[in-house]
């Protein structure tokens, strides 16, 4: 009778943690659908000014989870979120799942949005070069795609509803990296490379973001 009243016990609490890491499983997978929903945004523009990047005079090394990130420049942007795309299985998740592509000045009015066409993926984007609102050269000059590496908890969770359409502001480091694995990255921008960023691939040690 005791087995009997023990083996019922140890089903319940077996079916309640079966139910429990289901719902867990349900809100995750919400969350990350919500996300992939675009903010509706009207004309005009959103982010007036270009990021604020200043090089540094010496560079620091941070090491957080095993990893070594060298920073070279820094950054305080105010922009919107273009394009994000999340990434689980490639080398540079390791320290980077998420890669955003931002815009500012023309690029951030939704009228000219409505007709180019980004797409970002492989930790790199494009676009369709025909019917442009918008002249090739500005397009390139008023967008950044960046790697991104949060620096705490709660910036991690703030990446992960994240949504395109946002406006953001966000501060940090533009970094190169040293995996716990061996692993080296540099950023475009990297004092090895070269310094132009139209177009770069930075990857941006986060240590602020707040978005509306």
């Amino acid at each position: 009778m005791l087995f009997d009243t023990l083996l019922t016990k140890r089903t319940n609490q077996g079916d309640k943690m079966i139910k429990y890491i289901f719902l867990c499983i349900v809100i995750g997978l919400s969350i990350m659908a919500w996300s992939e929903i675009p903010i509706k945004r009207g004309p005009g523009i959103l982010a007036e000014e270009a990021p604020k990047i200043s090089k540094l005079i010496s560079s620091d090394e941070i090491n957080f989870d095993g990893n070594t990130y060298t920073t070279h420049k820094k950054v305080d942007a105010k922009v919107r979120v273009i394009e994000k795309e999340r990434y689980f299985l490639d080398s540079m998740s390791e320290f980077s799942s998420y890669d955003i592509l931002v815009g500012w000045g023309q690029v951030s009015d939704q009228k000219n949005l409505d007709y180019i066409n980004f797409k970002l993926s492989d930790r790199t984007f494009e676009y369709k070069n025909y019917r442009l609102p918008l002249d090739p050269d500005l397009i390139n000059n008023q967008t950044l795609l960046w790697h991104l590496i949060p620096s705490s908890e709660e910036i991690k969770n703030s990446l992960f509803t994240l949504r395109k359409g946002h406006i953001i502001e966000i501060s940090g480091y533009i970094v190169d990296v040293t995996t716990k694995t061996g692993l080296q990255w540099k950023s475009a921008t990297s004092p090895s490379k070269s310094e132009s960023f139209v177009n770069g691939h930075n990857i941006f040690w986060i240590t602020s973001l707040t978005k509306k």
